[in-house]
């Protein structure tokens, strides 16, 4: 009986002794799966999700550029919230416009909607129902009151633009206060049923998302590695620009007003 003991022991020593003798020599079968484990484990203890496995850190050993998105990357995470608000339609009751603004940012999932949909919501906004929602990505919001006889857009500057939408003086020089402070705009206009199909303003919103506390950290670790840096955004220019002087990203390296679907396309011209 212990012979047959000796016996299966020597056994499974050279198993043992073969696998070691044929993985130990090779990256492929042992170190490269480690190192792969190991490297994910640490990005994951700090919130990053590498895609591509082992192909993605390789490469990363070339990197030169990072570039990033501002909302929710090099700001803040949780919810933006209105730090800013004016109502200029003293044609129409400040809850009902409020209330116009909170039912067309309820068709809109961005973090910018939800900021301005909760501050209307605060401040006593009506309840009323739009139709015929469109969502132009990127930009803002358009549906129909009928019960009011009425049409309204809400969103961005660009959004206004495309609208014919005229700013006053006064309300150009409010916009660019709020954007010197690296707010976002968002801006409510509506047409009337005898109007043509012209549009006025009737509200203006600023919106306030803190830089992240890491964020200079992590761009200044980045340049003294030598590895560029750019950000790309959806916001107009100034506020773009505001935020990425506050974490150290050049000027030259900010490309603002960029919609959704544009920013893949932004990314490999940059990287190329």
């Amino acid at each position: 009986m212990f012979f047959l003991l000796q016996l299966a022991a020597v056994w499974s020593l050279e198993f043992a002794i073969a696998v070691f003798v044929v993985a130990c020599p090779c990256g492929i079968g042992l170190a490269a799966p480690t190192a792969l484990l190991v490297g994910s484990g640490l990005a994951a203890k700090y919130g990053i999700l590498a895609r591509g496995g082992g192909e993605a850190f390789q490469e990363m050993a070339q990197l030169d550029i990072v570039v990033f998105d501002k909302t929710g990357t090099l700001t803040e995470g949780g919810e933006p919230r209105v730090s800013d608000a004016e109502i200029l339609l003293s044609s129409m009751p400040q809850d009902m416009l409020l209330g116009i603004a909170a039912e067309l940012e309820s068709a809109s999932s961005h973090p910018l909607a939800t900021a301005v949909r909760k501050y209307a919501e605060k401040h006593g906004a009506v309840p009323v129902i739009g139709s015929a929602f469109d969502e132009i990505p990127g930009k803002g919001v358009k549906a129909n009151f009928e019960s009011h006889h009425r049409t309204a857009i809400i969103g961005s500057e660009a959004l206004m633009q495309d609208h014919a939408v005229l700013l006053s003086p006064d309300v150009s020089k409010t916009l660019e206060k709020w954007k010197s402070e690296a707010k976002s705009i968002v801006l409510l206009a509506v047409a009337y049923a005898d109007s043509d199909g012209r549009f006025f303003i009737a509200a203006i919103f600023a919106v306030s998302n803190p830089v992240r506390g890491e964020a200079t950290g992590v761009i200044q670790h980045l340049h003294e590695q030598g590895i560029g840096t750019w950000m790309i955004s959806g916001d107009n220019e100034m506020t773009a620009k505001a935020v990425a002087k506050s974490v150290g990203i050049p000027e030259k390296n900010v490309i603002s007003g960029v919609l959704p679907q544009q920013k893949v396309c932004v990314v490999i011209r940059i990287v190329t």
